[in-house]
């Protein structure tokens, strides 16, 4: 485990950027974080579009199906700030590939084009494919065998389905949300201690508390949240 935890901006820099824009990413970058986390799904004409929800309602005024919409369409949703929908190759073509990138998968369908978007682009050390769903991840390896995988998990039952997978898919990294964590207490330590006994690094989210990412940050490999500049400051303190 490092010294601290890399730093992921969770769908860029959404505190003060619209969430999931090539602008949000960049801000996340140039203010200290080590990484950024990403969504994508398939448009209706084939594209990874980098978005979270299955429609453009929450983040634009017009409502739009990913999977039923062109690129083009989809295009139309106005996100502000300038900004509209990227795909996962234009995210590939603007960050520089010293910047982790975690791609959630959200849904199957979109996994063929995401694999084939890391090897096109060469990002497959910088690169984590990371899903809740386990049939993704299994896709993704029996696409690539070097491409790096990571489980979301939500559940003890999904993390140990993960300890048990670790070997079989070669997965990279567990993923667990900070409430989860923090609902297991004492337990925590021995779900840590057991992902770092099978070889899982271990990236949290989304942690927007200072005190919160203090308590963690020596306990796991990556911290993902919302708010780059402020867990930065706490990652980065002296002595912490």
């Amino acid at each position: 485990m490092p010294s601290r935890p890399l730093l992921i901006g969770h769908r860029g820099y959404p505190a003060k950027f619209p969430e999931n824009t090539l602008l949000s990413f960049l801000a996340a970058l140039y203010y200290g974080a080590d990484g950024v986390e990403l969504d994508v799904w398939l448009s209706g004409d084939g594209y990874p579009v980098v978005i979270h929800d299955e429609d453009t309602g929450r983040v634009s005024s017009v409502r739009l199906e990913v999977k039923k919409s062109t690129l083009r369409e989809l295009r139309s949703a106005y996100l502000g700030a300038g900004q509209v929908i990227p795909t996962l190759g234009e995210v590939f073509k603007l960050l520089p590939k010293s910047a982790l990138v975690l791609v959630e998968v959200k849904d199957v369908d979109v996994v063929e084009e995401a694999v084939r978007l890391v090897r096109e682009h060469g990002r497959e050390e910088s690169t984590v494919l990371i899903s809740f769903m386990p049939e993704a991840l299994e896709k993704a390896r029996s696409l690539s065998e070097t491409i790096r995988l990571g489980l979301n998990v939500d559940s003890l039952d999904k993390a140990g389905w993960g300890f048990e997978k670790k070997g079989e898919l070669a997965l990279y990294s567990l993923n667990p949300p900070v409430e989860g964590l923090e609902a297991l207490g004492e337990k925590a330590l021995g779900y840590l201690s057991k992902a770092r006994e099978v070889g899982l690094k271990v990236f949290l989210w989304t942690v927007n508390d200072a005190e919160t990412a203090l308590k963690w940050s020596r306990l796991v490999d990556a911290v993902m949240t919302d708010n780059v500049e402020a867990i930065r400051e706490v990652l980065h303190r002296p002595g912490r």
